[in-house]
């Protein structure tokens, strides 16, 4: 998706430089020069161009973009004859307004690109949480065993948090800022000032971490059933933050 996107705006770029072209055409008609047949020829390259681009994407804004072209801006550019002197002086606004349109396709396709990596990266970690629900099963009463599949589901869970800031572009801040590099209560605390976490859900997840690093540490004391919650739960919350 992120390689779309910049082909995408590498698109939009192009697009852009020839729209600027067109937008300097119109000006050198309005001070009576003969631009035709290079604005027609131009003109079309650009809506051809950029109209396929939001066929494509199925663009929320095509039928604005649509309107605005067969209204307002194809007499301009297609029709010489029928450039008049009251279109010129509305042509820079009309003409605007269709590359805002445009130039905001990027934006939707970003929009688009959050639930999408979020549901990507939910199904990693649902194949984690398989891993982990296995070596705990198969695990019997070995401690080991059992450390283990917590170890696992503590990495499926918390890199989905992260994902989930990663796609909504949230700064995580640390606390105390002295500290190195945030750490999973900095991530939590963020996620709850963003609203994707409501605190009854933090507080759930704050339990969950403190049974999963107990089991990276053989000092603490590690109970099966714990474990077993944290994979159950840690899966049932991710499953629900996407």
């Amino acid at each position: 998706m992120q390689t779309k996107l910049l082909q995408l705006e590498q698109r939009l770029r192009g697009l852009e430089e020839l729209a600027d072209e067109i937008a300097a055409l119109v000006q050198q008609y309005s001070a009576g020069n003969n631009v035709q047949p290079d604005l027609n020829t131009k003109g079309q390259y650009w809506y051809r161009g950029a109209r396929e681009l939001l066929v494509q994407q199925n663009y929320s804004g095509l039928q604005d973009f649509d309107q605005l072209w067969a209204s307002a801006i194809k007499d301009v550019i297609e029709e010489g004859w029928l450039i008049t002197p009251a279109n010129v002086e509305y042509f820079p606004s009309w003409f605007r307004k269709a590359r805002s349109l445009l130039a905001a396709l990027a934006e939707e396709m970003k929009s688009r690109e959050l639930p999408v990596r979020s549901q990507l990266s939910f199904a990693v970690s649902a194949e984690e949480f398989e891993r982990a629900s296995e070596l705990l099963a198969a695990s019997a009463m070995d401690e080991a065993l059992i450390r283990a599949s917590g170890v696992v589901a503590r990495v499926a869970l918390e890199r989905h948090l992260w994902t989930l800031i990663e796609t909504h572009g949230i700064p995580v801040h640390r606390n105390p800022p002295s500290k190195k590099k945030p750490d999973t209560q900095d991530l939590l605390t963020t996620l709850v000032k963003a609203n994707i976490l409501n605190p009854v859900q933090k507080s759930e997840l704050d339990s969950l971490f403190t049974i999963a690093n107990n089991c990276a540490h053989p000092k603490e004391v590690v109970v099966k059933g714990d474990v077993e919650r944290l994979i159950k739960r840690g899966r049932e919350l991710a499953a629900l933050l996407i």
